[in-house]
This record gives structure tokens, C-alpha cells and sequence, in this order.
């Protein structure tokens, strides 16, 4: 995986882009008891979605994390590209997960991306977009069975 560069002076960047540099570092490598870095880029009343769930509130959100990050044995992104236009950034990212009762503790790699609104330096809305099927679903076991028959049956 590739390094996240060192952060420019903020002088140098958008808010929002220094902002980015920052979510970028955070999320380099996730887990239950290093959530503080994430703590601090959300505003108090950030609303976060993803395809399996929503929150209101850093509080949940910080809670939400830690619960979902609690089993994984290991969780890191690698960001490709950045847009932003001031205030809001589009990150396209790669997700590496290890979870002991998915893919037999293998990686699982999911690709994705998240829409931040920022105000004040901070995160207000986070929607992430990827695909739950290939995070998740695709990896149990039996269903994984299934659902590999049912893509196969789509693309005839």
C-alpha cells in the first residue's frame, strides 16, 4: 500500500483540502482503540451513511466505529484520487479488511468512495458508497455461494 503523504502547511491548501490530507491519515489504519484522529474531523452533529447504516451525531458515529471496527483484525484504506471544490470533497478509496469470520480471515478488498460536506474545518455529512455485497455478503460462506450464482445467472 502506498503512504499517505506528510500533511502541506495548511496555508498551502483549501480548508477542505488540508481537511482531506487529514481524513487520509486518520483512516490510514482503523481500529476500536485508535479513533481519536477520526474523533476530532467531525463536527458534533455530523451525520454519517453508509449502504448498511446511519447516524446522527459524532457521539454515534464514534460509537458506531468502534462497534464495527471491534471484530475486524485489521482495516486500512488507500485513497486514489481527491476532488474538492472548497467545501465539499469526493474521495475514490480502496478498503482492506480482515474479519476472522469472513473470506477465512483473508483480506477482502472493496473499493468505494466518500462524499464529505465540511463546515468550519470540519465534516458535517460523510456518505460512504460502496458495493455491501462484495464487503460482506459474497464472503459468507454459504451465501457467498449463492450470491456467485446469482451474478453468474445476471451476466448470461
Amino acid at each position: 500500500m502506498s503512504q499517505v503523504p506528510e500533511l502541506t502547511s495548511a496555508s498551502d491548501l483549501t480548508s477542505a483540502d488540508y481537511l482531506a490530507e487529514r481524513v487520509k491519515r486518520a483512516y490510514q489504519s482503523l481500529g476500536p482503540d485508535n479513533l481519536d484522529g477520526i474523533e476530532s474531523l467531525y463536527t458534533d452533529d455530523a451525520y454519517f451513511e453508509d449502504p448498511s447504516h446511519s447516524v446522527q451525531g459524532k457521539k454515534a458515529l464514534i460509537g458506531y466505529f468502534r462497534k464495527s471496527f471491534a471484530n475486524l483484525q485489521d482495516c486500512s484504506f488507500r485513497f486514489h484520487q481527491t476532488v474538492s471544490d472548497g467545501s465539499d470533497i469526493f474521495m475514490a478509496w480502496t478498503m482492506y479488511i480482515r474479519h476472522p469470520k469472513l473470506n477465512d480471515g483473508e483480506t477482502i478488498r472493496v473499493e468505494g468512495a466518500s462524499y464529505l460536506k465540511t463546515r468550519n474545518g470540519k465534516i458535517y455529512f460523510h456518505r460512504d458508497y460502496f458495493d455491501l455485497g462484495a464487503m460482506l455478503y459474497e464472503h459468507i460462506p454459504l451465501l457467498g455461494r449463492i450470491v456467485a450464482q446469482l451474478k453468474q445467472r445476471l451476466g448470461q
